[in-house]
């Protein structure tokens, strides 16, 4: 668990972000642009449903507690939950990871930029750990240790 204050978040999983420096900041200022890592702590499924609800992870995946250590310095990562769509043309599902913040009001993850359409903007995330590749393969039917992260916003 995570001890900020007293607001009980939930722990997540740790992801190192993945960018090719040759092209500069495609995200137009999101969440990868600058974090080296992001802490994913949920799961928002919309294959079926819009509904805005992220679900914790399943137990099992959340080794870490909110602050993680880079460096020999601790630092707190952006917070993400995996988003799980249906293709619209094809059969099966996507995902991509998507910015989301705590409310302590209602005790939950809830996104960053809701009602705001967000895209790919060039990073991804991923982790050697298998947790990740379970929670895909839970999800998706199949094992993926890395995924886009949907974190560009254009006004």
């Amino acid at each position: 668990m995570n001890n900020h204050g007293n607001d009980h978040r939930p722990a997540g999983l740790l992801l190192d972000v993945y960018r090719a420096h040759h092209n500069g900041d495609c995200t137009n200022g999101g969440i990868s642009a600058a974090a080296d890592t992001l802490l994913l702590v949920g799961v928002l499924d919309e294959r079926r449903a819009r509904t805005g609800r992220i679900a914790p992870l399943p137990s099992g995946c959340t080794p870490h507690g909110a602050r993680s250590h880079v460096g020999g310095r601790e630092q707190i990562s952006p917070t993400v939950a995996v988003q799980l769509r249906r293709y619209a043309f094809i059969e099966g599902s996507h995902a991509a990871l998507v910015g989301v913040e705590w409310n302590a009001d209602h005790r939950r993850y809830e996104l960053t930029e809701s009602g705001r359409v967000v895209m790919f903007g060039g990073n991804y995330a991923g982790t050697f750990d298998s947790r990740l590749g379970e929670l895909a393969e839970r999800y998706l039917g199949h094992r993926s240790m890395i995924l886009p992260v949907h974190d560009r916003i254009e006004d």
